[in-house]
């Protein structure tokens, strides 16, 4: 998804970018660099047009065509000279030359030499081609597809500084090559000459962007020590960017670890770290199947885990990956072409894969996943999807369906399960890991606990029910009355205190993931005492959520940077790889 070229900086760049040091060529250099090279090929340029040397478009035009003409422009516009409309014969013939390539459709060529062309109009004089600038992105808009633009540049550019890689590593190349051509003098190469100073220029942007972060304007991520050690420890649990589980290669926890590692911000990684990362994406999506799928067992959840890694990914080989993905999970869906109808149970939810029966965990993971390859929140899927999610709420305005479940105090028995009303979620329609509660008529409500009351609001968002829809508000208002971070609330007592603690990490993930994907900020959190009269005594918390569980995931780490759920070490949270891929997921929301 697009998003301005500020918000791209602030979410790339931190702390970590340091100014210059004397001797340390991995330093990040502040100010305007390349000033030398880009003045050198300007004035090259423009010598030999008014020469009609090298082959100028026509005279005292600083291109040999259209498109190099007005990359030019944007360069001489962008770079530190700011040259512009009142700098007269330096700047105008190339700009009434591009005026005559205009086309009858309002394209001055190719989408490429059409997109540059509105960039340097705009950057010569925002005002003065208003109706031509129109034309030309009204014409773009009906090709389609992508048109590049200096701004695209530099975010790519900036996508790409690490820790000891920088806009002036980026450049080197291309300064070596305009003293090149330079030398050239007469017989300079204009297209190659137009390349490489807006690559030059687009560098000297790219920087001063990272000079403007580092001063403080505006707000970066953070990346706490906390996330460090944990991101430590992490990274010495793979090998050439693959996780091992008993000696072989797992695409789920290598999916799960590359996620994590990528909560990291790249601008912090080093070029060896990144490379790492990148070749053990390269290995996952190589485990992809014919089908889209990955995995032997448990598919959704493994496909689902890989497409969260390779989805950050910023490489066009993983285009078809994910497309590929998203057809497999949408062919898992419990829908018609499944023999599922409307009134079936589990009608539009997702199991592990293939004809498995539904469950809410299952379900937003594929939500996740379809929205990350580009399914829209208001595709067919998400509608279906809906009316599982409803299924699984005990809330009675939304939920009348009435399901037989094995009895879960009788062996052999089966008893009748109907919906509760206090707005929170179980694991599918009649289950639920935290308990039942047991009706006067017999009947049994599964009860609503943590991660699933977290993972319905999720899966909510995801399908583009919005906050103040009745469905999401109680779901918050479970959530008000049972915040805490100490367990995975809303366990029968009777099960025991290490049923409270039950993918609790788990929990935490999906805690910041539907809260920050919903858009709260501070949770009201509700806390009943007993007044001295004996009656519940209520009162009403403020709690920044993200504050809080940053301070409650550094307070538990281990020494080592791990976590790990020593209190109940069910669904794989025995496992402090997991753990800690959970907690460093849920840290990344907490910003």
């Amino acid at each position: 998804m697009y998003r301005p070229l500020p918000a791209v900086l602030f979410a790339l760049l931190s702390s970590a970018l340091l100014p210059c040091q004397q001797g340390d060529a991995n330093a990040r250099k502040s100010g305007t660099i390349f000033k030398h090279e880009v003045d050198g090929l300007i004035d090259v340029l423009r010598d030999t047009s008014r020469r009609d040397q090298a082959s100028p478009a026509a005279h005292a035009v600083l291109g040999s065509d259209a498109l190099g003409t007005a990359k030019i422009l944007v360069a001489m516009g962008h770079c530190h000279r700011r040259y512009h409309i009142g700098d007269g014969p330096v700047v105008k013939p190339s700009i009434d030359y591009l005026l005559q390539q205009r086309r009858a459709d309002g394209s001055f060529g190719d989408v490429a030499t059409t997109a540059w062309t509105i960039d340097a109009f705009l950057r010569m004089d925002d005002k003065a081609y208003g109706e031509e600038v129109a034309a030309a992105r009204r014409w773009i808009a009906q090709q389609g597809g992508d048109a590049p633009s200096f701004a695209g540049s530099v975010t790519a550019m900036l996508e790409r500084v690490q820790a000891d890689r920088f806009p002036q590593h980026f450049g080197a190349e291309a300064a070596a090559r305009a003293h090149e051509l330079v030398a050239a003098g007469a017989s300079i190469d204009r297209g190659a000459a137009a390349d490489t100073l807006l690559q030059l220029v687009v560098c000297q942007a790219a920087n001063l962007a990272l000079d403007k972060t580092q001063a403080g304007d505006g707000a970066p991520a953070a990346w706490s020590p906390t996330q460090e050690r944990a991101w430590s420890w992490l990274w010495e649990q793979q090998e050439g960017g693959v996780i091992s589980m008993m000696g072989q290669p797992s695409e789920a926890l290598t999916g799960f670890a590359l996620l994590a590692l990528q909560t990291k911000p790249r601008a912090q990684r080093t070029a060896e770290q990144q490379a790492t990362i990148v070749k053990g994406l390269r290995w996952l999506a190589g485990q992809q199947k014919e089908d889209g799928s990955f995995g032997d067992s448990e598919v959704n959840y493994v496909t689902c885990v890989a497409v969260g890694a390779l989805s950050r990914w910023q490489d066009p080989s993983v285009a078809p990956v994910l497309q590929k993905a998203q057809r497999v999970i949408l062919g898992f869906q419990n829908i018609e072409q499944a023999g599922y109808g409307r009134g079936d149970r589990d009608y539009g939810s997702v199991g592990y894969g293939g004809s498995q029966r539904g469950d809410l965990s299952n379900t937003h993971f594929a939500l996740e996943t379809l929205r990350a390859t580009g399914l829209p929140e208001d595709h067919e899927a998400m509608k279906k999807a809906i009316v599982f999610l409803q299924r699984t709420q005990n809330l009675k305005s939304v939920n009348d369906l009435t399901t037989k479940i094995a009895d879960p105090s009788q062996p052999d028995a089966v008893v009748e399960a109907t919906s509760g009303d206090d707005g929170g979620a179980a694991y599918y329609p009649g289950n639920s890991a935290a308990g039942y509660i047991v009706r006067p008529d017999g009947k049994v409500v599964p009860r609503s606990y943590g991660s699933m009351t977290y993972a319905l609001l999720k899966a909510y968002t995801l399908a583009g029910v919005k906050g103040d829809d009745p469905r999401v508000q109680a779901a918050v208002d479970w959530i008000r009355n049972h915040w805490t971070l100490a367990a995975n609330p809303g366990a029968d007592p009777a099960l025991g205190k290490e049923a409270q603690f039950q993918g609790l990490f788990y929990y935490y993930m999906l805690l910041a993931q539907a809260l920050d994907a919903a858009g709260i900020d501070t949770i009201e959190a509700v806390e009943t005492t007993t007044s001295k009269s004996g009656g519940p005594n209520q009162t009403v918390r403020k709690v920044d959520w993200r504050k809080a569980l940053r301070n409650h995931l550094a307070n538990t780490q281990n020494d080592d940077g791990s976590w790990v759920n020593a209190e109940n070490g069910r669904w794989m949270e025995s496992l402090p790889l997991l753990c800690t891929c959970y907690a460093m997921v849920a840290l990344e929301r907490c910003q």
